[in-house]
């Protein structure tokens, strides 16, 4: 469509007038990507811009409901916000363990796994740390999107180098195999994480977890009524005493710590209570 139909209101106005009814923080979705997608979206459906669009969503609640998904954002990279990660191995996963008195696998989720640089760091993690120290003890990895494409490159493991400059060292030469300009990751790493196109605030929850990742998803996009259900939800899928991460740029409000306890001295880290005094948002 012709970037000139959409002259008559800008992508910015757009947001701060479509999202607040929808209880989505306007100013987080001011990116290309997004501007992109909600520009597919109406020419998709044969609208002249964004007041078209703006209407549209204003009288039909299943397009409303969809906008989150339609201006999906999908980035990330392996070993994000590295102190994070160096926490969960040192002090979050042994607790998890030990936890675990029945010897049953560990389970763990990522939401919104995009090309799956999470859950993948997350399984070099294990195997490259942890696992020597419980043998036995099996972590399965679950990595759930939206978007078919990122899950595509996810199940392929194939990555450039700016996906992977945080990685450590010793992680990055012992678990991926360079190729003329691209990096392969291990197939035993790969075989640790299993791939499912997943819509977390309303399909299934996948059942019963130890570890979940919700980092830059419901508590920097979402506010109000469907940020507290985001946070019943993420209760609903761990286990009484697991752990949740979100990214160093986010926190939880009062309602969710009815929840959701922080993790002691580790920043960015919850873990699920097992009595909370109220579920109802």
């Amino acid at each position: 469509m012709d970037s000139q139909n959409y002259s008559s209101m800008h992508f910015d106005d757009f947001l701060k007038k479509a999202c607040p009814p929808l209880n989505l923080e306007w100013r987080k979705y001011r990116r290309r990507a997004a501007r992109h997608r909600v520009n597919d979206r109406i020419k998709e459906l044969g609208l002249e811009g964004y007041a078209s669009y703006l209407k549209r969503l204003r009288t039909d609640p299943a397009e409303a409901e969809m906008l989150p998904d339609v201006m999906l954002v999908t980035v990330s990279r392996f070993f994000r916000e590295n102190d994070r990660w160096e926490k969960l191995r040192e002090e979050v996963l042994p607790q998890l363990v030990k936890n675990c008195h029945d010897n049953r696998s560990m389970r763990a989720w990522s939401i919104g796994c995009c090309g799956g640089e999470e859950p993948y760091t997350l399984a070099l993690l294990w195997i490259h740390y942890l696992k020597s120290r419980y043998p036995g003890r099996i972590l399965g990895i679950l990595g759930t999107d939206l978007d078919t494409p990122s899950l595509k490159r996810a199940s392929r493991g194939i990555y450039m180098k700016s996906s992977l400059r945080e990685v450590p060292e010793e992680i990055l030469h012992r678990w991926f195999l360079q190729e003329k300009g691209i990096w392969k990751l291990d197939t035993r790493v790969q075989q640790m994480v299993r791939f499912r196109h997943h819509h977390f605030m309303n399909d299934p929850l996948p059942g019963e977890m130890d570890l979940v990742f919700a980092r830059y998803l419901p508590f920097t996009y979402y506010k109000g009524t469907r940020r507290h259900a985001a946070a019943r939800r993420l209760w609903l899928a761990l286990r009484p005493g697991g752990a949740l991460m979100i990214g160093c740029k986010e926190d939880l409000g009062l309602p969710e710590r009815e929840l959701l306890e922080p993790w002691p001295d580790a920043k960015g880290i919850f873990r699920r209570k097992s009595r909370t005094l109220s579920l109802k948002f």
